[in-house]
């Protein structure tokens, strides 16, 4: 029986991770919206397939919806940068998992390091027109601050 509230991954198409111009060269993650597809409201769950040499997104943190995210399968590095210190790579493995509280400006992206995909299962609290990101990595920064004021976040 098929219900609109149950779905198999292969039931959802994977989708390539985008910026718009002019970030989007950069070939990002693959992923499958699984909390959408099951009609989820306030969590969203992601697989994410990260080829090698990929990331799933610039490194950012947001100010109202936690994360939290677990590693199925193979290693990634994650790049983590916090106010007031340096960035710092950490080689995560399958069956770590990672938490992202809201607020705290502890920005994060994954970068796949090595010679086979990385498979992350990602949750998150959706909050549209609360949560605001902040951005890490300079350049978009400041593209975001110039045109998407309502959805950037100067940090903690």
């Amino acid at each position: 029986m098929r219900t609109p509230f149950i779905v198999h991954i292969t039931d959802v198409a994977e989708e390539e991770g985008s910026y718009p111009a002019p970030f989007d060269q950069e070939k990002l993650s693959l992923g499958r919206n699984l909390g959408k597809a099951a009609g989820s409201v306030n969590v969203g769950m992601w697989h994410e397939r990260i080829p090698p040499g990929r990331r799933t997104s610039f490194t950012h943190a947001h100010s109202h919806e936690e994360e939290l995210i677990y590693v199925l399968e193979g290693t990634c590095a994650l790049l983590i940068s916090q106010p007031g210190k340096e960035p710092v790579e950490v080689a995560v493995r399958a069956g770590h998992t990672i938490s992202f509280p809201a607020g705290t400006g502890i920005a994060h992206s994954a970068i796949n390091r090595g010679t086979e995909d990385c498979m992350l299962l990602c949750f998150g609290e959706r909050k549209p027109g609360i949560d605001r990101c902040l951005y890490t990595d300079g350049e978009y920064q400041q593209w975001a601050l110039a045109n998407r004021p309502d959805r950037t976040w100067s940090g903690p």
